[in-house]
């Protein structure tokens, strides 16, 4: 269990919340889908200057403990307690970003409302798998958005 604990977290993508990188709301094309207002998109700069700060250092944070795990996970003589210390911060670190993902999220979904953030997550998830066809969830059909 250790050791495919300690290969997921040195090998999986960073917890996928992030709805799309960088100012998402200043594309027109997500502007007028979501019809947001000039007030929406100064909330949600705002948001983002407040978070992009935190969430850069805490990702920094984890890729920084992630490289001390897998240093000490090739080292000789191999130090099993120094290793689970590493796996430990590790998941801590990414018990972290994920909380403050979440924040972020919590306060885009507060400012959007939920219709206008299904309709977000929707297009994320459509962004994200237009390369990989036949990942439709369960629900969905081809094409066509769940309201």
């Amino acid at each position: 269990m250790l050791w495919t604990t300690a290969l997921v977290a040195l090998s999986s993508p960073l917890f996928g919340q992030e709805v799309r990188p960088g100012r998402w709301w200043k594309d027109p094309h997500i502007v007028r889908e979501l019809q947001l207002g000039r007030h929406e998109q100064k909330a949600l700069d705002d948001l983002y200057e407040r978070n992009r700060g935190v969430l850069t250092e805490t990702r920094a944070d984890l890729e920084e403990e992630r490289a001390r795990l897998k240093r000490a996970m090739s080292q000789e003589p191999f130090d099993e307690r120094r290793v689970k210390e590493h796996l430990r911060r590790v998941e801590e670190k990414q018990q972290k970003l994920t909380q403050e993902r979440m924040r972020y999220l919590i306060e885009v979904r507060k400012i959007l409302g939920q219709g206008r953030f299904k309709t977000l997550e929707d297009m994320a998830y459509e962004r994200q798998n237009r390369q990989a066809p036949g990942n439709d969830p369960p629900g969905r059909t081809k094409g066509r958005r769940r309201r």
